[in-house]
């Protein structure tokens, strides 16, 4: 299973965490450029897909949220996620930040995953696995009590210490 394939079919929920201050996709280096020179982003490859599944997702009644757990001061990479995020927003998600230095137990936060349904009969969670410079390395599927428990968890903690993305850009740490 993908994630792809899980976004399709899900029924209640998807949850994204993101842990990390900088994802290498070489397919994003057109829009980081053109947001380093304050320029439009231009159209991300599969971008427009992505934001089509929230939209129908949320447009039948089923959740999509996320939280990224950023360090401060924000990173260059962060920067560029915060001024992209509207793009999901716009789209129906709930996109939520949570500084890691507010919460000592954000830092054992160090794992990207997407769950689904995770309030359902059938839970399932995709961990994302990345080298050291970003780039990923595997995308795993995990459908176990011990890996739903997991994640649940992890969901939890960071939700209960984000603030929505307005509220997070409205503080002096976001410029």
């Amino acid at each position: 299973m993908t994630p792809a394939d899980l976004f399709e079919t899900f029924g209640e929920s998807a949850f994204r965490l993101e842990t990390l201050q900088y994802y290498e996709l070489a397919e994003d280096e057109p829009r980081r450029q053109a947001f380093r020179e304050g320029r439009p982003m231009p159209p991300r490859p599969g971008k427009t897909e992505s934001m089509r599944l929230v939209r129908n997702a949320v447009a039948s009644g089923r959740r999509v949220h996320r939280v990224h757990v950023v360090d401060l001061p924000l990173s260059e990479y962060i920067r560029y996620e915060l001024a992209m995020y509207p793009e999901n927003i716009a789209a129906g998600e709930d996109v939520r930040i949570a500084r890691r230095g507010d919460h000592p137990d954000l830092r054992s936060l160090d794992t990207d995953f997407w769950l689904f349904d995770a309030e359902t009969e059938k839970p399932a969670v995709i961990w994302f696995r990345y080298a050291p410079d970003g780039r990923i390395l595997s995308r795993d599927y995990g459908d176990s009590a011990g890996d739903i428990s997991r994640a649940r968890e992890q969901r939890d903690l960071a939700l209960a210490h984000s603030l929505p993305l307005t509220e997070f850009m409205a503080l002096p740490a976001a410029r």
